[in-house]
């Protein structure tokens, strides 16, 4: 699994088997994946949420 699926369940949420949702938590730890949320964060253009 790589970023861009973590992020989906993230996003999306949904019940994960306790390994993978272990795996999916250290991925967001890390920092260049707080780093990339931080600066999405600043972004002045936010994108509509899936449900807008």
């Amino acid at each position: 699994m790589y970023a861009p699926v973590v992020t989906r369940f993230d996003t999306y949420g949904g019940m994960l088997a306790t390994d993978t949702r272990a795996y999916v938590d250290a991925v967001l730890s890390m920092p260049a994946m707080r780093y990339w949320y931080a600066e999405a964060a600043k972004e002045p253009w936010p994108e509509p949420g899936p449900d807008e």
